[in-house]
C-alpha cells in the first residue's frame, strides 16, 4: 500500500514539473490568447487640424498643437505636455465652440512630443464635437 502511494505521489510531482515547463515554454501564446484584442470601434482618417487643449480648471493655460488622425468619437493629437489618463480637457478648433474629451493615452515619441489620444464626451450641457470629427467631413 506505501508503494502505491509513493508511486501517485511520484507521477503527480512528474505531471506538475511537466505542465509548468509547458506553461513557460507557451507563456507567450497562452497571454497572447487571454489578451483581448484591440479593435477599433470605427475608422480613423488621416486628418491635420490645428487645435487649442487646455485642462477645464485653467483655460488659459493651453497648448496649440494638431491632429494626426481624427474619427467621429476622438483624435489623435501631438502634444508636447504628457497629459495623464483619464485627464479631462477642453478642445477648441478654429471657427468652433470648446467641447470636452478625456485622455485616453499619451505614448511618448521623441524628446518632447507625445501622441495623445482624445476621447470626446458627449454629455447633457457639452457641446458635440465639431464637423471636423464627423461622418459629415470624411464624405468631402
Amino acid at each position: 500500500m506505501i508503494w502505491l502511494v509513493i508511486i501517485v505521489i511520484f507521477l503527480g510531482t512528474v505531471v506538475a514539473v511537466m505542465s509548468v515547463f509547458w506553461f513557460l515554454s507557451e507563456r507567450e501564446r497562452i497571454l497572447a490568447a487571454l489578451r483581448k484584442p484591440e479593435e477599433r470601434m470605427e475608422a480613423r482618417i488621416p486628418t491635420r487640424v490645428g487645435l487649442e487643449l487646455s485642462g477645464p480648471d485653467e483655460p488659459l493655460i493651453y497648448e496649440t498643437t494638431f491632429t494626426e488622425n481624427v474619427s467621429d468619437h476622438g483624435a489623435r493629437v501631438v502634444t508636447t505636455k504628457r497629459w495623464s489618463p483619464n485627464d479631462s480637457v477642453l478642445v477648441k478648433l478654429p471657427e468652433s465652440p470648446s467641447c470636452r474629451a478625456r485622455i485616453t493615452y499619451c505614448q511618448h515619441l521623441k524628446e518632447d512630443e507625445f501622441a495623445t489620444g482624445l476621447q470626446f464626451s458627449f454629455s447633457s450641457g457639452v457641446n458635440d464635437p465639431p464637423s471636423y470629427f464627423t461622418s459629415d467631413r470624411k464624405s468631402n
